[in-house]
């Protein structure tokens, strides 16, 4: 009786949790004299739990590992923090003589989160969207030799870019490895990329067989694209970023024959190294990427020859790029290979990795940044329109990241902000795949200001902003994270790929002419026709079908000038209609006798033209000269009943409706004049071969080309490696969680939240193929010049390096659980930081005070 009238008296103790009523009934139910109470079923690191005991003691809380982050004296009741090691944690109270009187165990998860309840978790919510916009999952699959891979894009490079933000959230991290592992040519090649055998692969086996770059299995076909050289250090990056993240060991290992097969394929192949300059060489492209220029020096191929090499006779030279790539993954080798005690290999790959660096600093590196590209043959001299020695490609962001030494990044840092002084006009921001844009050499890929050709990449906006986090410009990165979610929220609340390089302002209002059709009109817009003219598309007189509501006279459409004929001052006649049916002309001809930039049409077509082809026009010049192309459906015009047509070059002009129908309408499209220096002599319009009416209602010149806003979003690579970029910039710059171990057994915490004017966030980072993790809490007081961190992780060691405000002078203190420990600052850049050092999975209180 005794032991019940203290067992209710010390449940008094807690009568509600946050708000909530506590369930009385549980503990008293509980034998084993201690439960854990929680706000939820489902627990989060420093998430506020209580454990009520039935009598007075010790408790100690085992995390997931079995480790011990809690042992306290405890009478009746308990508040803590929940930490360490995610999984089923245990509660133990132990009497004064070290009896175990009772257990209780609660679950752990963590789950990758960043939240300030503004800017910041909106952003970190669009990119996690971004990473997944191809599938809900974020990877898609192929099934090879009775296995099924996952990956998060088919390509290494894609795919490699990818995993540095999907590895916060998804354990698929390694199946590519392990498929191109397996896959490997004996040679040490790694494939550009897998599909699966379902599409259409004989462009790839016709092109790139003779190389041995094509091979096609049951399942799937794999290809190595001919002019890249990344592909090694990237599939060498994958191996080193799945390691980091899951602390597999054993994989890691069974992956290293390969991984030095794979590096040394790179100095060994006669189309891949070059013995001049004693680096990794590849035709000249844009930056990184699969298509080479087109000009001079290009030797004609079979097929494709931007995109295939002919040995002997292609122009190589050394893109920058490819050699940051392979120093980085030499030093990530050799870390690997040090691991496991294969201390000699790792010398072999270091070294190697510093000597390329050093002849690469030497032939490529200005003073400022690495030079785009420099041909081995000294006697090419390229004619593209642009001083290649001052463009800045995109590479040099990603190098920034690859262990270069401080004053190098330093550089790139300051000839983006240069660069950010002097941008084009509409420029979206200084973040150039390349800048300035080629004016000639890579027309069959893609225009200018767009994708690899001065598009600004989105995808690199990360990589510059987790270098200058890392490298003391953090206000700096900070603007560029606030760039990125107002162009996310801009432009469809997705991070693009690329982006439109220059959006001028339009160009002046153009001069407009209107053509006299009148002499060549031979249809009415009404059901009446006479001598020599049909009626509106031939559907018969008093039929009631036609377009008699169309107004007549001047008028604009699309805001642009047209003179539509009056059918009864002409005759009847206020169409030009061309046609292989009985009694139509199958060719009109308008003449012109001018110059034009553009030609407006107002046309239609009739609805019984069965192919897509409605007709076709050609611009006589007055040399003689002819250019022509076809008018299509769907395209510049379409169907006059229930008209539905809209883009960039055409449109609906007008619909209304008639006596048989509630909708018909007429089209205006713009064709630009594929010589418009050239003065037009005539234009010819002829008949779709396969029936039916094609009807020009109207003609109108302009003298400019007609005009289009440039989207501000471009096209190219995939817009899951942009979110994931974004997502590493934020997680390891700006919220400052970097693994610097396995697994996050070894962290580097430097939240950077004063260059992003956050006062308070709560930030938890997990690897998803470990379930290792780091969490935090914190919160800023500017007026009394304090921070104050909660943080708990899964592994053991945490070095602080806390980025302190602008105004701040020093560090008068630091108090961890209440007592002090030794500090130091250091400073990067004009940056102050805060060093200490504290162990996990102990759940800690940091406080900061600054002077």
């Amino acid at each position: 009786m005794k032991k019940e009238i203290i067992f209710l008296t010390l449940i008094l103790f807690v009568l509600s949790l946050d708000g909530q009523t506590v369930n009385v009934d549980a503990i008293r139910q509980n034998k084993s004299q201690i439960i854990v109470l929680q706000p939820s079923s489902v627990v989060r690191p420093l998430d506020e739990l209580v454990v009520v005991c039935t009598q007075g003691g010790y408790v100690t809380i085992t995390d997931g590992k079995g480790v011990e982050y809690l042992k306290t004296q405890v009478s009746g009741r308990l508040n803590f923090l929940a930490g360490g090691a995610p999984g089923l944690q245990t509660a133990r109270l132990f009497d004064s003589k070290g009896n175990q009187k009772g257990s209780s165990t609660f679950k752990v998860e963590a789950f990758t989160s960043i939240s300030d309840g503004g800017k910041t978790s909106e952003l970190f919510n669009l990119l996690y969207k971004g990473m997944l916009v191809y599938s809900p999952s974020g990877y898609e699959e192929v099934t090879w030799n009775g296995r099924t891979y996952r990956y998060f894009v088919n390509w290494v490079l894609d795919n490699n870019n990818t995993m540095r933000g999907m590895k916060y959230f998804s354990p698929y991290s390694r199946d590519l490895v392990d498929l191109f592992r397996e896959k490997q040519k004996p040679d040490g090649m790694i494939w550009s990329f897998v599909q699966p055998d379902k599409g259409d692969y004989h462009y790839f086996e016709t092109a790139y067989t003779y190389l041995g770059y094509f091979n096609r299995d049951p399942g799937a076909w794999f290809v190595r694209q001919p002019n890249e050289n990344h592909v090694e250090y990237n599939f060498v990056n994958m191996i080193y970023q799945h390691w980091k993240a899951s602390g597999d060991n054993e994989w890691m290992k069974s992956n290293l024959d390969c991984a030095a097969k794979a590096l040394d394929f790179c100095v060994t192949d006669t189309l891949h190294w070059s013995k001049r300059f004693s680096l990794l060489k590849r035709p000249y492209c844009i930056d990184s990427w699969d298509f080479q220029v087109d000009d001079e020096y290009t030797p004609a191929a079979p097929i494709s020859s931007t995109m295939v090499v002919v040995p002997g006779k292609t122009k190589y030279g050394i893109f920058f790029g490819d050699n940051t790539g392979y120093f980085e993954a030499c030093n990530e080798l050799a870390e690997m290979f040090d691991f496991s005690g294969l201390n000699e290999k790792a010398k072999k790959y270091r070294v190697r990795g510093n000597e390329i660096l050093e002849k690469l600093i030497a032939l490529t590196w200005n003073g400022k940044y690495f030079t785009h590209f420099i041909d081995e043959d000294p006697n090419v001299i390229r004619k593209l329109g642009v001083d290649e020695k001052s463009q800045i490609s995109q590479g040099n962001m990603y190098s920034l990241n690859r262990g270069l030494t401080h004053d190098m990044n330093v550089s790139i840092i300051k000839t983006y902000l240069d660069l950010k002084t002097k941008l084009p006009a509409g420029s979206p921001g200084e973040w150039y795949a390349i800048y300035p844009p080629f004016e000639k050499g890579f027309s069959h890929h893609n225009e200018k200001w767009q994708y690899m050709n001065g598009g600004m990449a989105g995808h690199a906006m990360g990589e510059m902003a987790r270098g200058a986090y890392e490298n003391g410009y953090e206000k700096y990165a900070s603007g560029i994270m606030d760039t990125m979610l107002m162009i996310i929220k801009k432009y469809g609340n997705r991070l693009w790929f690329a982006y439109t390089g220059s959006i001028p302002p339009p160009p002046p209002v153009p001069t407009y002419k209107k053509v006299d059709i009148s002499s060549k009109a031979n249809m009415d817009i009404w059901d009446k026709g006479g001598k020599g003219v049909f009626t509106w598309m031939d559907a018969g007189e008093s039929s009631g079908n036609d377009m008699r509501g169309l107004p007549v006279g001047s008028q604009r459409f699309h805001n642009i000038p047209f003179n539509v004929i009056d059918p009864g001052n002409n005759q009847r006649g206020a169409v030009a209609a061309v046609s292989t049916k009985k009694g139509f002309p199958a060719q009109i001809e308008i003449p012109i006798k001018d110059t034009a930039a553009a030609v407006y049409l107002l046309h239609s077509s009739s609805d019984n033209i069965p192919s897509n082809v409605a007709g076709a026009i050609s611009f006589v010049y007055d040399d003689g000269t002819v250019e022509s192309r076809y008018i299509f459906k769907g395209k510049e015009v379409t169907n006059w009943w229930f008209s539905d047509l809209e883009n960039d070059y055409a449109g609906v002009a007008w619909y209304g409706s008639n006596l048989r129908s509630t909708k018909v309408g007429v089209c205006w499209a713009a064709i630009d004049n594929p010589f418009p220096k050239k003065k037009i002599d005539k234009l010819i319009f002829d008949a779709p071969l396969e029936g039916g009416i094609y009807a020009v209602l109207g003609i109108t010149l302009s003298n400019r080309k007609h005009y289009v806003k440039p989207k501000g979003e471009s096209f190219g690579g995939p817009d899951n490696w942009a979110a994931a970029n974004g997502m590493a910039a934020l997680v390891e710059g700006l919220a400052g969680v970097k693994n610097e171990g396995l697994a996050f057994d070894k962290v580097k915490l430097s939240p950077r939240w004063t260059s992003a004017d956050v006062d308070s966030v709560n930030v938890t980072i997990q690897f998803a193929a470990s379930k290792g993790y780091v969490a935090y809490q914190y919160h800023y007081y500017p007026a009394e010049k304090v921070m104050k961190i909660k943080v708990t992780g899964s592994g053991n060691e945490l070095h602080n390096h806390i980025l302190l405000p602008p105004n701040c002078q020093s560090v008068s203190s630091v108090f961890v659980d209440g007592q002090p420990v030794s500090c130091t600052t250091s400073k990067v850049e004009n940056s102050l930081y805060a060093d200490f050092k504290i162990t996990l999975p102990k759940v800690h209180i940091v406080k900061i005070k600054f002077n």
